[in-house]
């Protein structure tokens, strides 16, 4: 059977299919039930089975500068960084953190005040902020 008429049948039968590239098949179909858990100001960024690892890298951007600097902290690479921090900012419908400019820091915004602290209540991010 080929992969479209996979997802046609999955489709017809409302099975939901993982993301392409996505974690597990479990993995994915438990993130909206892990969102439920969370508190009321992290579910709406808690839609992937990545969601958690976008908070924690914006949790560890905070502090920095620069999200250059804060990629370079993570080992990781500054588009990657910037791209989990727009989509945080996405799924939550407001901006998080003021861009560095010239001569200035970054900044962070009250909203993502609120949501450090509540991304510190959940489990397994508490030691990490």
């Amino acid at each position: 059977m080929s992969t479209a008429n996979m997802a046609r049948w999955a489709h017809t039968h409302n099975i939901p299919l993982r993301p392409r590239g996505g974690a597990s098949h479990h993995t994915a179909l438990r993130a909206p039930e892990q969102a439920t858990d969370a508190p009321a100001i992290l579910r709406a960024a808690m839609t992937s089975s990545n969601a958690r690892q976008r908070l924690e890298r914006f949790a560890a951007a905070l502090p920095c500068s620069t999200v250059t600097e804060a990629a370079r902290a993570l080992g990781i690479h500054q588009s990657k960084l910037t791209t989990q921090i727009n989509r945080l900012e996405k799924n939550r419908g407001r901006p998080l953190i003021e861009r560095a400019e010239r001569g200035r820091r970054m900044q962070r915004t009250p909203f993502s005040r609120k949501l450090a602290a509540a991304a510190k209540r959940l489990t397994g991010l508490g030691g990490r902020l």
